[in-house]
């Protein structure tokens, strides 16, 4: 019975799995419930979410595409279609745009936007519409903004710091800086731009068919034009939203509201060159870089494939991404303003007479592309042949719309066009116009002439007689300072080096603050009277200063420093924030100074001429022939004393003289036996000083010369006049106060030594 139970239980089992058996497998290959064929009860995402493509690795999460601006899907399993008109576009309006494509083969992106084959060209998908406005998913793919010039070593953050909110702060504004020029980069046409004909031209023939989508012709940069060092690039950090990241998205398009796109490999984590337009509209688009303002803005990134759904039925996703205000115009306590850094000869330190007029050197020319200066136009002579010129959009001078002022569009932004074939010529030399004189020409500068001297870090020689009567200054030159708007705070401090006080050098200046305009970029050096003698040295140095409440730029190189000071709520020490910018040390001694500030290269030792008054202590001399009459021989102290002009060599930055001195001088001398001789001579001294410094020479040692004598006797005839040449052992004592300068130029003066 046992038995029969058990057989009749293992049949019952068996029959249970026959009959679940086929129900199981028309469950797994049911055709019904294909991913392109949804219920009326489904919606795409979980379609999507549910659906993978073959081979695909499971995702953990499925992908969530909220809050995107447009999705595009394809049925599950599509290949790709033959080539036919119709279907979505490889990212939103691609046809209508500049497009340039980056580290990635250009050729399969433009020809699928001509219409070539891809995995939409047949018209098989379709795109969803998202949310059209503004979406905080989109907004948060900024991450921040950077800012990188050629003298910055590393890209300075000017947008993306969080407040105690969460919320994004605008840290420096660029405005005025200069743009970094991407003329060299090249740019596929619209797709659908037509060719235009001037105005006034005759009409054209019948445009030629488009070229085919399959002969694409490589893109190819030209050579890129080596930046100034104010140029800057403004870059925006991205990140793809974590909720629709995919692995397999294989390009990323990037595109303004002025129609220029940017094709780049898909990165999760991706930057994007910008070009901040600080005026006027988009002006005309050509694809070589996106643009944006300083009011705000939106860019559109979209990844996309051109063959393989990302995942499930996905072809691209695009999310609206909102670029905030590069300008801060509404805070009490806004972004200051980032300046380039002056450069070595920009700020130079002069002493000569001040310019009447302005000079129109190179380093004083306003900026290119800055705004013509406001009043009456100038009329431009008539060209040859009395024919009036034609402007570039077809319309003559001087006719019906020549009063008008152009456009936006074409007054911003570059306007060269990729593969043009002619480039228009350079405008000619600009004539005066009749009955104005002509324009000054600079004055040819030669630079081993006393003059203006920049501040880079050398050493320059002067006289103390424009120091003690204030006649120095400091002035800031080049183009960059026409872009100066707002106040730029810099400190001059003044010391001199050879003499210290509590052991620290001695400043000279009390006040050394410098608030820099376009109208007001020079800075008065006081008169120096006290701790201030003819024979000192300086160091002239000017620091910026950040943290200055009176200024509201900053230089480039001091942003990444002050960035968290100037955010704080607790204010900086000014002191510790400043950077030497410029200096130079100063040598003012009366001997080789000049008027004005000249290299030490230029001056270099000079010759010095003095009085100094020889005390002979003994003398052995030679009159006539020694075989006519015996030598003299005087060995009384001070048996002569005379007076000379002694002429030297001077190194006024190692305060030594030669050692070797030529005299030319006089003196009297007693011979014994009541004979008294009148000595003019031409000889040689040493100049090594035994007391003091500087310009005293008071010496010891040998005289040495030939002159003529006259000796007389007040006992009986007088000798006359006779040849003599000596040596004599002498102390001189003399002070350097006459100077005569290599240049030739003879300058008197009192002299003060230490």
């Amino acid at each position: 019975m046992s038995a029969r139970r058990s057989a009749l239980f293992l049949s019952a089992v068996a029959l249970a799995l026959a009959i679940a058996a086929p129900a199981t497998a028309p469950a797994q290959d049911d055709p019904g419930t294909d991913a392109g064929e949804t219920g009326d009860g489904e919606t795409p995402e979980t379609a999507t979410s549910l659906r993978r493509s073959t081979g695909a690795a499971p995702m953990a999460v499925p992908a969530d595409f909220g809050g995107s601006l447009q999705v595009v899907r394809a049925p599950a399993g599509t290949a790709s279609a033959a080539s036919s008109a119709g279907g979505p576009e490889i990212f939103p309006d691609a046809r209508r745009v500049w497009m340039s494509v980056r580290d990635t083969d250009p050729v399969p992106i433009e020809a699928a936007r001509r219409g070539g084959r891809w995995l939409c060209s047949g018209g098989g998908c379709a795109a969803q519409t998202g949310d059209p406005g503004q979406s905080p998913i989109g907004d948060q793919m900024l991450r921040s903004i950077k800012l990188q010039t050629p003298t910055l070593p590393l890209p300075l953050t000017v947008w993306g710091r969080l407040t105690e909110d969460g919320q994004r702060l605008l840290d420096f504004d660029p405005v005025l800086l200069g743009r970094r020029s991407y003329r060299h980069v090249c740019a596929y046409r619209p797709v659908a731009d037509a060719p235009r004909s001037p105005v006034g031209a005759p009409a054209a023939p019948a445009a030629p068919s488009p070229p085919s989508p399959d002969r694409v012709d490589v893109c190819r940069d030209g050579r890129p034009e080596p930046p100034p060092a104010d140029a800057g690039e403004l870059t925006l950090g991205m990140q793809w939203p974590k909720q629709s990241e995919m692995a397999d998205f294989h390009y990323l398009a990037i595109v303004d509201s002025c129609g220029n796109a940017r094709v780049q490999p898909f990165q999760r984590t991706f930057t994007v060159p910008v070009l901040e337009v600080a005026s006027g509209g988009c002006g005309r688009p050509d694809g070589k870089v996106l643009r944006v303002f300083p009011g705000g803005g939106w860019l559109r990134v979209t990844a996309f494939n051109l063959h393989a759904p990302a995942a499930g039925n996905v072809i691209n996703a695009t999310y609206r991404v909102t670029v905030p205000p590069l300008e801060n115009l509404v805070e009490s306590n806004p972004a200051r303003l980032l300046f380039p850094d002056p450069l070595a000869d920009d700020l130079k330190v002069d002493c000569g007479p001040t310019p009447i007029a302005p000079r129109t050197d190179a380093g004083s020319l306003p900026p290119p592309g800055s705004a013509r200066p406001p009043g009456p136009r100038a009329a431009s002579p008539a060209p040859p042949g009395g024919r009036v010129p034609a402007r570039a959009d077809g319309q003559l001078q001087g006719g019906a719309g020549a009063g008008r002022r152009p456009s936006a569009a074409a007054q911003a932004g570059p306007t060269a066009q990729p593969g043009a074939a002619e480039q228009a010529p350079p405008p000619a030399q600009a004539q005066p116009p009749a009955g104005l004189p002509p324009p000054r020409r600079a004055p040819d500068v030669d630079p081993s002439r006393p003059g203006p001297q920049p501040l880079a870090h050398g050493a320059v020689v002067i006289s103390p007689a424009p120091l003690r009567l204030g006649n120095c200054r400091i002035r800031l030159t080049g183009q960059a300072k026409h872009r100066l708007v707002a106040p730029l705070a810099l400190h001059v401090s003044l010391t001199r080096t050879d003499q210290m006080r509590s052991g620290t050098p001695i400043e000279l200046l009390q006040n050394g603050t410098w608030i820099v305009t376009p109208s007001s970029a020079e800075f008065p050096l006081p008169p120096l009277a006290e701790d201030f003698d003819g024979d000192a040295r300086l160091r002239l140095a000017v620091y910026s200063d950040p943290l200055s409440p009176q200024g509201k730029v900053v230089l480039v190189s001091d942003a990444g420093r002050v960035a968290s000071s100037l955010r704080s709520n607790e204010p900086g020490e000014p002191e510790r924030a400043r950077r030497l910018v410029g200096s130079v040390a100063i040598h003012s001694v009366p001997l080789c100074g000049e008027d004005n500030f000249q290299t030490l290269e230029a001056a270099g030792t000079c010759f010095r001429a003095y009085l100094t008054v020889p005390a002979m202590l003994a003398t052995l001399q030679v009159t006539r022939a020694p075989w006519v009459e015996k030598p003299l021989v005087t060995r009384s102290v001070l048996s002569a004393v005379g007076v000379a002009l002694a002429i030297d060599r001077y190194d006024p930055v190692e305060r030594r003289a030669f050692p070797i001195a030529a005299q030319l001088g006089g003196f009297v001398q007693t011979l014994g036996e009541g004979r008294v001789g009148l000595l003019g001579y031409v000889g040689v001294a040493p100049t090594i000083p035994i007391l003091g410094s500087g310009g005293n020479t008071t010496s010891f040692g040998f005289l040495a010369g030939l002159g003529l004598e006259y000796i007389t006797n007040e006992a009986g005839p007088d000798e006359g006049l006779k040849p003599a040449a000596f040596v004599s052992a002498v102390v001189q004592v003399g002070q350097a106060a006459p100077q005569v300068s290599t240049g030739g130029r003879a300058s008197f003066g009192t002299y003060a030594g230490d």
